[in-house]
């Protein structure tokens, strides 16, 4: 039997909303993700790809990834894939990050090529290691319909399969990939993704969850244990809120009630809230955004408040201009309806800005 941790996407040096927080938090959570892995006592780790969120990683992202690596080398094989954000771009640096740590003996990959095969031995197993770097999907395909595994356990691992899991080939033993960032696993044709071991983009990472997979591999199939990986910054997603129809004070009222049902568990948390429906302009115009975010701010503690304004704002139906071809005329109407506070300013800045047409 040959035992594998599997993790991916580190994304080393990412900083969320640009916050310098979120590198460290990123160094953390890797270094959690190989602590839990090295702890299953695992033949094999992998990693498959997205280690660095840039391809010119800064030197404390690199060292620091040199020695946690290093740690894991001691216990088991480690395999590191080069992910989309570890290769190199322009003409200047053509080199991944993980060609240098590949030629210092840090961790196996794919070299300077997209796709190469390992090949070792566990319990008396010839185990054969099929990788695949980030590459385009049509590559990936034709590397899985001409291959022709060998061994008594055949592995393959790629930084994205964008394929149909199903229509995957019947020849591996497991297939694993990253680059989604969030969990997905199916034990039935054996294809498994662990999600990021931080959060990296809240949008598309935000209903999904992220787990370390590891998998017994033997002649009579796969057994999976599964362990959740939590980012180390407490993260509250705020249940959205719909503001169509609302007055300013309205929304103001509906934000801040919403925030008072919010309880952070640790400190510095991030909170993310989401505003979404309809409003005309005037409501728009008068809505105290610096208030809310003053008040959660002040209610919660956060390291870091963000509101995603994701509302539509409509002009007034009560609006009707009386020379609609009359551009500047209708500015000043619209304006003037909407008792907007820089109409002044604007009004006397239209006649230029409308001879530069």
């Amino acid at each position: 039997m040959v035992r594998i941790a599997h993790i991916s996407d580190s994304h080393l040096g990412c900083s969320m909303f640009q916050l310098a927080e979120r590198r460290e938090d990123a160094r953390k959570c890797f270094k959690k993700a190989l602590d839990m892995a090295t702890r299953q006592s695992p033949d094999i780790v992998v990693h498959t790809g997205d280690l660095f969120h840039d391809s010119l990683p800064q030197n404390d992202d690199l060292n620091f990834a040199i020695e946690a690596l290093n740690e894991v080398r001691s216990k088991a094989d480690l395999f590191v894939l080069q992910g989309n954000h570890d290769q190199p771009y322009g003409y200047r640096y053509r080199h991944s990050p993980l060609l240098g740590l590949e030629t210092m003996g840090v961790f196996t990959s794919t070299g300077d090529r997209p796709y190469s095969v390992e090949t070792r031995e566990y319990d008396g197993k010839e185990v054969q290691i099929h990788l695949h770097s980030w590459s385009p999907t049509s590559h990936v395909e034709r590397v899985l319909h001409d291959v022709r595994p060998e061994g008594d356990i055949r592995l393959f691992f790629a930084h994205d399969l964008s394929l149909d899991w199903k229509d995957l080939p019947v020849d591996f033993d497991y297939f694993g990939c990253g680059h989604k960032h969030t969990f997905k696993l199916d034990k039935e044709v054996c294809v498994g993704r662990p999600g990021s071991t931080c959060y990296v983009n809240w949008k598309t990472e935000k209903m999904g969850s992220k787990k370390m997979i590891v998998i017994d591999v033997d002649s009579s199939g796969c057994e999976f244990t599964e362990e959740s990986l939590n980012d180390v910054r407490e993260f509250k997603f705020v249940p959205p809120i719909d503001i169509s129809e609302m007055s300013a004070n309205q929304v103001e009222n509906a934000i801040k009630a919403r925030l008072d049902e919010i309880s952070p568990k640790k400190r510095d948390p991030i909170v993310i809230l989401e505003v979404n429906g309809v409003v005309d302009a005037d409501t728009e115009r008068r809505m105290k955004r610096t208030d809310i975010l003053r008040y959660g701010e002040n209610k919660l503690s956060p390291l870091f408040l963000h509101m995603e304004s994701n509302w539509i704002s409509q002009p007034s139906d009560q609006i009707s201009f009386s020379e609609p071809l009359d551009v500047e005329k209708s500015v000043e109407e619209y304006m003037e309806a909407t008792s907007d506070e820089k109409r002044q300013q604007i009004l006397e800045k239209l006649p230029e800005l409308l001879r530069g047409r």
